[in-house]
C-alpha cells in the first residue's frame, strides 16, 4: 500500500480525478492542467461565498470538501466503490482485504483526499500557466526591443 503522499499514489489520484471530470460537457478539448483548472473556477464560481469563507474560515479545501460531498463531480460516493477505488489507487489486488477501521478510515476522509488533490494539482497548473505566460511576455519583450532597435515599430507588438 502506498503513502498518501507518495509519486505513484499522486499519478494515480490525478488520473482517478481526470476521469471524474471526463463526465463535464464542453472540456474534452482541454489539456489535463486546463480541466483542473475549469474544475476550480466551476468551484469558486458555484460554492465560494461570503458565508461558505466564515464558515470554513476562508479554508477552500473545507469548502470543496462540501462542494464534492453534494456529487458535483462524477467520483464514487458509496462505500463498495470507494474502497474498491483505493485499492485501484494503491495498486492493491481487487481482493485485498482492508481492517475494519482502516475501512472506515477510507471511507470518512474520501471527500478530504479529493478535495486535497484537487487543489494540489490547480495549484500546479496554475504555477505552469502563469510560467507559460511570462515566457510569453520575454518573447513579446524581446521581438518588441529588436524591431525598436531596427527603427521599426509596429501597433501589433505594444
Amino acid at each position: 500500500m502506498y503513502k498518501l503522499n507518495s509519486k505513484k499514489f499522486t499519478e494515480n489520484m490525478r488520473s482517478y480525478l481526470l476521469d471524474c471530470f471526463e463526465s463535464e460537457e464542453n472540456i474534452e478539448h482541454l489539456t489535463p492542467d486546463q480541466k483542473f483548472i475549469y474544475i476550480y473556477n466551476r468551484f469558486t464560481s458555484e460554492y465560494v461565498h461570503q458565508y461558505n469563507l466564515i464558515k470554513y474560515n476562508f479554508n477552500e479545501t473545507l469548502i470543496m470538501r462540501e462542494w464534492l460531498l453534494g456529487l458535483a463531480i462524477n467520483c464514487d460516493y458509496t462505500y463498495y466503490n470507494i474502497l474498491k477505488t483505493a485499492k485501484e489507487l494503491h495498486d492493491l489486488d481487487p481482493e485485498h482485504q482492508f481492517s475494519e477501521k482502516l475501512e472506515n478510515k477510507i471511507c470518512n476522509n474520501w471527500f478530504n483526499l479529493l478535495a486535497f488533490h484537487i487543489m494540489k494539482n490547480t495549484k500546479i497548473a496554475l504555477e505552469i500557466k502563469v510560467k507559460q505566460q511570462e515566457e510569453e511576455q520575454k518573447e513579446l519583450l524581446k521581438e518588441k526591443q529588436y524591431y525598436t532597435k531596427l527603427g521599426l515599430t509596429s501597433g501589433t507588438i505594444d
